[in-house]
């Protein structure tokens, strides 16, 4: 069941996340425009994905937090083609957010809380998100091509759907007798480990969201099809489904430290690569770096929180990531919408690739600084 919650989800972001912003782009909205609903729409996720995680280490039924959450942001989203207005869709878009960040935040916590000792296994179970995505973004990308992108709205709710039903038969996680106390979160965080971790997160979240809200964006600007969009963006998810089904080995071979300094590496290849990307048929080939890239990043970064933060905290723990993921899209919307306007299409991923090479710096230094004083 947990393979097929992922299954399903995955498949929803295939639909909604990866053509959203090529349909605000389509009905006239500027870079920086589309910028801002990013930004602010992922500032209500940053807030609430924190809340989410602590409220489902509250209740102890985070299965139906998911559920409610997967609803109202099904609902939201069909919402958005009647919105005329940058006022209304800003609104509309961040009511969504505010509801999809709850699956987001706890899927993952509720399965690593499900295999307990058993964690690096992870990615095996995720790796049904590989393959929703996959399906779901190859097919949508023909689909919308000759039916148009309001099509995705109703598609995406369908999915939802049955994401939500999915949710409510996941196995409950176990309820621990003593809840994690405010005081206890403020102390985790603020410990240097954590500091660090949720620094370089941030900075290589600022890259890796740039690219999901703008690479078909400016894919479509130097003259792509809906169809090539999509190819581009599932390749990557094809490449990254071996990886997912092996990242226990290579976890437990090279552990979490190492794999998030080698994906932060490739992140920099592939950005580098796309900014010199003569013509829109290359992105197909440079994305293929993606799959590796994002397993080894997002498997060891929700191994390494969750390893960091005690039992009671498991929740909490995924939502402060969430959160760090999210101020770094908050940070992305308004930066790269700006950067877009300025620099074009291939521009903008030169000043990603910089920023995610910074991530690399600090958190291999910091690791080592971390080392030394431990031996």
């Amino acid at each position: 069941m947990v393979w097929l919650v992922y299954l399903f989800q995955f498949a929803a972001v295939g639909i909604y996340y990866t053509f959203l912003n090529v349909y605000f782009h389509a009905i006239g909205l500027s870079g920086l425009q589309i910028g801002l609903l990013n930004m602010l729409s992922a500032i209500v996720g940053m807030v609430s994905s924190v809340a989410w995680g602590y409220l489902g280490d509250r209740t102890g039924k985070p299965r139906f937090i998911i559920a409610g959450g997967a609803a109202g942001a099904l609902i939201a989203a069909q919402f958005i083609p009647a919105a005329h207005g940058f006022g209304l869709i800003l609104l509309v878009v961040c009511l969504s957010s505010l509801m999809n960040s709850a699956p987001m935040t706890l899927v993952d916590s509720s399965t690593l809380v499900l295999l307990g000792s058993r964690r690096e296994d992870y990615g095996r179970y995720r790796l049904g998100g590989s393959l929703g995505y996959v399906l779901v973004t190859l097919a949508s990308g023909f689909i919308l091509q000759g039916s148009g992108l309001a099509v995705m709205f109703p598609l995406y709710g369908g999915v939802m759907a049955v994401f939500a039903l999915a949710a409510l038969w996941l196995p409950p996680a176990a309820l621990h007798l003593e809840p994690p106390s405010l005081r206890q979160v403020g102390g985790m965080i603020r410990q240097p480990v954590w500091l660090l971790f949720i620094a370089c997160v941030f900075l290589t979240w600022i890259s890796y969201n740039a690219t999901i809200m703008f690479l078909g964006v400016s894919l479509n600007a130097l003259g792509a099809s809906n169809s090539l969009i999509g190819i581009a963006t599932i390749i990557s998810a094809v490449f990254e489904m071996p990886f997912m089904f092996y990242s226990g080995a290579f976890l437990r071979r090279f552990g979490p430290v190492r794999l998030l300094v080698a994906a932060m590496g490739l992140m920099v290849v592939r950005y580098f690569l796309l900014s010199q990307m003569p013509s829109p048929e290359w992105a197909v080939a440079i994305n293929a770096l993606n799959g590796p890239a994002f397993v080894f990043f997002w498997n060891s970064a929700v191994t390494y929180a969750n390893k960091l933060a005690p039992p009671s905290m498991a929740g909490t723990a995924q939502g402060i990531y969430s959160a760090a993921t999210s101020l770094g899209a908050v940070v992305s919307g308004l930066l790269t919408g700006w950067l877009f306007d300025v620099l074009g299409p291939r521009g903008i991923f030169g000043v990603l690739s910089a920023l995610v090479f910074v991530a690399l710096v600090l958190f291999s230094a910091g690791t080592l600084v971390r080392k030394r004083s431990q031996n």
